[in-house]
């Protein structure tokens, strides 16, 4: 996973720098495809080491997010987008709302190697064919686009200059934005400490089944899915620092339980609840990002200091460079602190998303007028 993260730090400043010049659906939709084709490779073998092969790849490719948040943030109206960024969550997860129960229930029929190949290769075909559909469907929202020479022979050229062009950024970004930036990366750091060991707990301490872990994601998904929309809705009324901080603070509290959870219910009880909480928390941290980021800088701002997420129960996902380097050092570092006391990355990361809940609402100051 640490490697995963790492090898996308590589090309984020490349897919910002596209993204603000040349336009975002072309690099969206070619990224999407060679994200699916990188299943393929744990699809044909079955070591660890190949496997690792696959997520850097998968990875590497990823520099397209800062193109698609901004594409996002981009075509919701400034009082939206709570609603807005809520609707890109819930959506989604309503198509595979039952995915995780039906992993886990071919596991256990197929067993783990002719269930995971299946479902690798059946990752790449749609994978492929949503690269489609966003590149017939999707509209473009850069005014005016470069035409950037994106040859091989250009590309050393081509990173020197988006590195500097992101760097140069940097320059201009707000301390609100980059005091948002700091506290959103810590999260993502102390979150990948447990990211994960969620399902690892679950199964050799708690004693959950696979088809058990799959059933608990499924009705956590269901409360995703119902509760996301109307919690994004609450984000574009309520003060956005407020919905982020208390969802941090609930989360240290969620989080922390986590260790007393000694049986199914338990555990599905509390994934429930945390689902609830991430539908109110993520969409204010989106919103708050997008509200402080200039349009025409949007893509490179998201590509640096993007900051990032925390999905309680799942994982965190680092957004930008900081973000990222912040998740690959927390993976890198969580199997160790796992191997030392299995219950340490539940407790450190508690005690963090508590203070820095706190500091986020003392601290960030949400902007008089919105960027559009």
């Amino acid at each position: 996973m640490a490697v995963g993260s790492l090898s996308s730090l590589f090309l984020y400043p490349l897919g910002g720098y596209i993204a603000d010049y040349q336009g975002r659906i072309k690099l969206i939709a070619y990224m999407t495809f060679a994200y699916g084709t990188s299943f393929l490779v744990p699809a044909f073998t079955e070591t660890w080491q190949m496997l690792t092969v696959g997520i850097f790849i998968q990875n590497l490719v990823t520099f397209y997010f800062p193109a698609r948040q901004a594409l996002i943030a981009d075509s919701i109206p400034p009082e939206q987008r709570g609603i807005g960024f809520a609707a890109t969550t819930a959506i989604p997860s309503a198509f595979g709302i039952t995915a995780p129960f039906v992993g886990g229930w071919l596991i256990e029929t197929l067993g783990i190697r002719r269930a995971m190949r299946g479902l690798y290769f059946s990752g790449f075909f749609i994978a492929a064919a949503i690269a489609l559909f966003r590149l017939k469907f999707l509209k473009e929202t850069v005014e005016n686009p470069r035409r950037l020479d994106l040859s091989l022979s250009r590309l050393p050229r081509l990173l020197y200059d988006s590195y500097r062009s992101v760097f140069s950024v940097l320059g201009v970004v707000s301390r609100q934005l980059w005091t948002l930036s700091l506290l959103t990366s810590t999260c993502v750091f102390f979150a990948s400490l447990a990211s994960s060991f969620w399902i690892v707990r679950a199964s050799e301490i708690i004693g959950l089944s696979v088809q058990q872990w799959g059933t608990v994601m499924l009705f956590s998904g269901l409360v995703s899915v119902v509760f996301g929309i109307p919690a994004g809705g609450v984000a574009d009324r309520l003060p956005k620092r407020w919905i982020a901080g208390v969802g941090l603070i609930l989360g240290a509290v969620q989080s922390f339980l986590y260790l007393y959870s000694a049986n199914f219910t338990h555990v599905m009880l509390l994934a429930c609840f945390s689902s609830l909480t991430n539908s109110f928390m993520n969409p204010a941290f989106q919103s708050l990002f997008a509200d402080m980021t200039p349009r025409e800088q949007r893509g490179r701002v998201l590509a640096s200091i993007g900051g990032g997420g925390v999905w309680l129960m799942r994982g965190a996902y680092g957004s930008g460079v900081l973000g990222r380097a912040m998740q690959t050092v927390g993976s890198l570092v969580s199997g160790y602190v796992y191997s030392y006391d299995s219950s340490l990355p539940w407790v450190v990361m508690s005690g963090a998303l508590l203070i820095l809940g706190c500091m986020l609402i003392a601290l960030v100051r949400e902007p008089e007028r919105a960027e559009i």
